[in-house]
């Protein structure tokens, strides 16, 4: 795990060029300017925004450093699952591997607050690190990041709740591992060794969608990725992401998205918010 405020950082630098990290990322912006181009969908930075990037999802940002105020947290998944002892706490938190939502909250300066003393109190047992400091920072991680999940529900009006039935939380993993192979709401249940009533009831309960709706969702979102920052051809995509054809992906995206895949890469490639 590494935490730092950007503003003690003097080596802060936002890639503007696509990329992606082997690790997660929470970026904080207190104070700042810019976009952030995360999955495909551009983002603007805003006061007290935070933005929750998971491993390998692809991202470039242009943001201003001046006048930057905010953290940058960042940490592996491992680090989460040994840390809180919960191989799918990662997948608990709805900020993260959501494809139905944005990636991004914005809070109140009451609530800002909040997290801006965790994470200060987080930095300070960092730099004076005592033996009891690990039990210190454990527990001030997990309270920010579980207020974090709680207040991001609020905002996309859905469940909150990380303690539930863990079939959705490893739905939501299988998920990341296989959406580029199957699109098949049996093919989960039978990885998941569930029936499709249960998972639909789960899925529901946590997400407001059905499972079939959060497959589609996560699909369009890997296809958005590489229509935006590929040249690859239709053709090569819908290989890739397995359709039968390149007809039926154009099929699958214009009903998602009303618009074609060459239309969605012309616009998306040219989009641009001014920093």
């Amino acid at each position: 795990m590494d935490l730092h405020t950007f503003e003690n950082n003097p080596n802060v630098f936002f890639d503007p060029n696509p990329h992606t990290c082997d690790f997660f990322e929470i970026m904080i912006f207190q104070n700042a300017s810019g976009t952030i181009d995360l999955n495909g969908e551009l983002l603007e930075v805003s006061k007290n925004s935070f933005f929750f990037i998971c491993p390998f999802q692809k991202k470039s940002c242009k943001i201003s450093t001046k006048g930057l105020q905010g953290f940058h947290l960042v940490f592996q998944n491992d680090f989460l699952s040994d840390f809180f002892d919960d191989k799918l706490f990662a997948y608990r938190l709805q900020y993260f591997y959501n494809s139905q939502q944005p990636q991004y909250l914005q809070l109140t300066n009451e609530y800002y607050s909040i997290i801006k003393f965790a994470l200060n109190e987080i930095i300070s047992e960092i730099n004076n690190y005592q033996n009891d400091s690990s039990h210190i920072i454990r527990s001030l991680l997990y309270f920010s990041l579980s207020k974090l999940n709680r207040w991001y529900s609020e905002y996309y009006d859905i469940s909150s709740d990380t303690r539930s039935n863990s079939k959705i939380h490893k739905f939501k993993e299988l998920l990341e591992l296989n959406i580029r192979k199957t699109h098949s709401v049996n093919d989960y249940c039978n990885l998941l060794q569930i029936d499709r009533h249960k998972l639909n009831t789960l899925v529901k309960a946590h997400t407001g969608q059905s499972p079939k709706q959060v497959i589609n969702n996560r699909l369009l979102q890997e296809i958005k990725s590489e229509l935006r920052y590929t040249n690859k051809t239709i053709t090569e995509i819908s290989d890739e992401l397995n359709f039968s054809e390149p007809n039926n992906l154009t099929r699958f995206f214009r009903n998602m998205e009303n618009i074609s895949p060459n239309t969605f890469r012309k616009k998306a490639q040219n989009d641009s918010i001014p920093c």
